[in-house]
């Protein structure tokens, strides 16, 4: 149950009389192959599913009824109840294959990714920047001049948080590192290493060196580079990149499933 969902309250005038009678009957009859103990304790689950599908396939090939007589719905509808009895009793007896979980490698852009550089740097400069990556002609004489201004650095507000613990971040900025750390955990963000490149350099080194398989950013030639370099990239929605088309592969917050 969700842990947020408001439990109901149970009634036990639903179930179906003469469906329970005949799953009774089945689960009768098992006592006949099985000793109680291993049938209510010992059962792989495997085996119990494999049952389960046996009497459903037979069920939708038109076969009503089992050689001994039960119901062919019965049966399924016993071995899903002892599934479900098995949860609470038997955990040990899951043997149900469960595919690899193969996670990704996470590396995000921290600008206006993770935190509101462009909503700062217009409070902090009194320049609104138009919507192009190159939004002003001065801006790299004003980022040189920020480059030393320690309290702009380590208060930029957040813009998203993840929904996943990142395995990096890589930013385009020539600070110091401690000062990018320093706002992150302040701000509530995984306390993840941080790599920073200058600004408007490439981060294809970095990505293929610490084996990044997903990476998420707000810089159109940043996605281009990761995407010729056969790394999957997600575009993070902002003003500077809305006239370049990526489909499903813009997004608009770090509330992703990044399994």
């Amino acid at each position: 149950m969700n842990p947020n969902q408001k439990p109901l309250s149970v009634r036990y005038d639903l179930v179906p009389q003469r469906g329970l009678n005949e799953v009774n009957k089945v689960l009768t009859s098992k006592l006949e192959k099985h000793d109680v103990n291993e049938w209510m304790n010992g059962l792989k689950w495997n085996e119990v599913i494999s049952s389960l599908k046996k009497h459903l396939t037979a069920f939708e090939l038109g076969e009503d009824y089992t050689p001994e007589g039960n119901l062919s719905i019965a049966e399924v509808a016993a071995n899903a109840l002892i599934l479900a009895e098995y949860f609470y009793i038997n955990p040990a007896g899951d043997n149900r294959v469960f595919l690899p979980i193969n996670r990704p490698i996470v590396a995000l852009d921290i600008d206006d990714v993770c935190l509101d550089f462009i909503g700062a740097y217009e409070n902090k400069t009194g320049k609104k920047l138009n919507n192009y990556w190159n939004g002003s002609y001065d801006i790299r004489e004003k980022l040189q001049e920020l480059s030393t201004d320690e309290e702009f650095w380590t208060n930029l507000p957040t813009k998203h948080l993840p929904s996943f613990e990142p395995d990096l971040y890589i930013t385009s900025r020539s600070i110091p590192v401690e000062w990018t750390k320093k706002n992150l955990e302040k701000n509530g963000f995984p306390c993840a290493p941080v790599y920073c490149v200058p600004w408007n350099e490439s981060k294809i080194d970095l990505l293929k060196e610490h084996n990044v398989s997903i990476l998420i950013d707000d810089k159109w030639d940043n996605y281009k580079d990761a995407i010729d370099a056969g790394i999957f990239c997600y575009l993070m929605d902002a003003p500077h990149n809305k006239y370049y088309n990526v489909g499903h592969r813009r997004v608009y917050d770090l509330n992703l499933n990044l399994k």
